[in-house]
């Protein structure tokens, strides 16, 4: 549902002129830079290929808001075609070549300027090779001054003074005869002969910009939104690639709707977007500081097509005849407006919720989330039940849930596939429609995982670590366990169990003492506090600095699955096969269901260059 044809350049920029060739709103603005515009304007003059424009008939299915180019004043023309792919030449070519007003462009260092674009006459038959030399850009004022403005070195500011120096004003390309007839009678005046000149420069750079003709890849109106977004991403490579949630902006812009302020929030700040109110302030959620637009879209979408399923399923429909429940690009392409205002308020109140479940469950932090499309997963879920999911037994379902995929790391990849069968699976279970989701019979987790539990790159490794902290594990010098204001307060982290600094000296193995089986959640002042010494050494130490007694830190040992003669004898295989079983316990009572002796590993991990914030006594991890 295309066509390719070439139009005189001449042509085009008089439709962008006129206002019949707009641009889609969600285009980003006019960036180029002088020298790319004195670059292309070379090529023209040479007749070399600059690449095809993509446009699209308007009319269609598709109704992007559209808007003019950059230096095109308004004229309350409707288009007939917008620019999808060729904003950046097209625009610098209509304020160099056709429109009266400077080219608003950058110089090298990034600061605006305005320009006219003028060639010089004698170096464009001089050297067509170097063309690029011949195209001067001036000044708004068309003067170029030097010495900190105090010297003009070059004045164009009159059409005599253009004559004078033999420069030629591109805006007047399309339309030049009168000012090549002023020329030569202005030199004749003179004395001085310049019909060689005027004929050698109209044959050459004039004539090749006049009969230019630019190829241009025309979508008709019949195509649907999938198919144009996807052509218009193959065909801008060059090109910053627009995520879903801006061309649903722009879809949406057609009907007076702007997604990104109600993402967003006004830009004076008096209206707060659903990012800001999802986020909180001034109580700050932090474990949702990174929700995306497009995961806002995913939950409405999802939920979107789970009622258009339910609805057809409603009329009749069976197995293959009924539309699937999806998340993925193209459905996020689709997802009508009305459809978004629907869902919005709930998907809103849902990640919310979400947040606050993960909070629950000890997970605060970002960074510490196993996988980021869990959340979606689960403010989808309170947004289609409601009050329903916040029950106990309701949450105790999520839980099991988000531990399962979480521990038998099941999101690693195929995420919107995930998302579009879990969520409502859960939904039914919860709800007591249906049986429990299948990813609850996938997820498995194997014992020699421990093993290879090493950083937090893992979804495995970040569940752990918020499992212990949710099962009651203290700090050893506080006592606390582990709230939402202690965690950042007391600077909550992994740190080791035995000293790195004593495992090297008793020569073991790195991929042993830094499994996750060697580590808990501690604070920096605990963490400091154990420094690199036999943890027989640095226990004592706590109990006489801190005045703890022996049976109190003990106690608080036990919170963290340690058994403490193990750490009282420094027996470190003892430790490290002691709390082995008492991690796979609390994984089988998390999972609902026993961990299993088999090697191998779903999710491929490298060690984290980083080592994150995860820092010992002697710096390392």
């Amino acid at each position: 549902m295309f066509d390719t044809t070439k139009e005189d350049l001449k042509d085009i920029l008089r439709k962008i002129d006129e206002g019949r060739l707009q641009l889609p709103d969600f285009q980003r603005d006019y960036v180029w830079g002088d020298e790319d515009v004195r670059s292309l304007i070379a090529s023209i003059a040479k007749g070399f290929p600059i690449g095809a424009l993509l446009t699209l008939e308007t009319g269609g299915e598709v109704r992007f808001k559209p808007r003019l180019l950059a230096g095109v004043r308004h004229n309350g023309t409707d288009p007939s075609e917008l620019l999808l792919d060729g904003q950046q030449r097209m625009t610098s070519l209509f304020q160099a070549m056709f429109a009266k007003d400077p080219v608003r462009t950058r110089t090298p260092r990034g600061t605006m300027v305005e320009r006219f674009y003028y060639l010089d006459i004698k170096k464009t038959v001089g050297s067509s090779a170097e063309l690029e030399e011949a195209i001067v850009g001036v000044p708004g004022d068309k003067i170029i001054r030097e010495n900190f403005g105090k010297d003009i070195k070059l004045d164009l500011s009159t059409r005599e003074s253009e004559f004078k120096q033999d420069m030629f004003p591109l805006n007047d390309v399309f339309d030049s005869r009168n000012w090549f007839y002023d020329w030569r009678d202005y030199w004749r005046a003179l004395g001085r002969d310049v019909s060689d000149l005027d004929r050698s420069f109209v044959r050459g750079a004039i004539e090749s910009i006049e009969r230019y003709k630019m190829p241009i890849i025309r979508l008709d109106r019949r195509n649907t939104r999938e198919a144009i977004c996807l052509v218009f991403e193959k065909v801008n490579v060059g090109g910053k690639k627009l995520d879903a949630f801006e061309l649903v902006t722009a879809i949406y812009a057609a009907d007076h709707f702007d997604l990104r302020e109600d993402w967003n929030g006004g830009q004076s700040g008096t209206l707060s977007g659903r990012r800001s109110r999802i986020i909180g302030m001034p109580n700050r959620r932090d474990v949702l500081s990174q929700i995306a637009n497009t995961d806002f879209l995913q939950s409405s979408t999802l939920l979107h097509t789970r009622d258009v399923r339910l609805a057809k399923e409603t009329a009749g429909l069976r197995d293959k005849e009924l539309p699937k429940i999806s998340c993925n690009r193209d459905s996020l392409l689709g997802l009508p407006l009305d459809a978004y205002r629907k869902y919005a308020d709930s998907v809103e109140g849902g990640f919310i919720e979400a947040g606050a479940m993960l909070n629950e469950m000890k997970i605060i932090w970002h960074r510490d989330v196993p996988y980021p499309p869990q959340i979606i997963a689960l403010a989808s879920v309170f947004a289609v039940l409601g009050k329903e999911a916040r029950t106990a037994a309701a949450k105790q379902k999520l839980a099991q849930w988000f531990w399962s995929v979480t521990l038998g790391e099941l999101y690693g990849s195929s995420t919107e596939s995930r998302l579009a069968r879990d969520v409502p699976e859960l939904v039914d279970w919860i709800s007591g429609r249906g049986q429990k989701p299948r990813s609850l019979d996938e997820a498995l987790f194997q014992r020699d995982r421990l093993l290879s539990l090493r950083s937090r790159l893992s979804a495995a490794y970040k569940g752990l670590h918020a499992l212990l902290m949710k099962h009651g594990c203290r700090d050893f010098i506080s006592g606390r366990g582990v709230e939402l204001m202690t965690f950042f307060n007391d600077r909550i982290d992994i740190h080791h169990v035995f000293p790195q600094a004593w495992c090297k000296k008793n020569g073991i193995s790195p991929n042993i003492y830094n499994s996750i089986v060697n580590k808990t959640a501690l604070s920096k002042q605990s963490n400091i506090a154990i420094s690199g010494d036999a943890p027989s050494v640095y226990l004592k130490r706590i109990e006489d600095k801190q005045g703890i007694s022996k049976q109190d830190l003990d106690d608080i040992l036990r919170s963290h699955l340690i058994e403490p003669d193990y750490l009282r004898s420094d027996d470190f295989d003892a430790f490290f096969s002691s709390r082995t079983k008492s991690l796979s316990s609390l994984i089988t009572e998390a999972m609902g269901k026993p961990v299993v002796e088999e090697q191998g590993t779903n999710e491929e991990e490298s060690e984290d260059s980083t080592k994150d914030s995860e820092i010992d006594e002697d710096g390392e991890s």
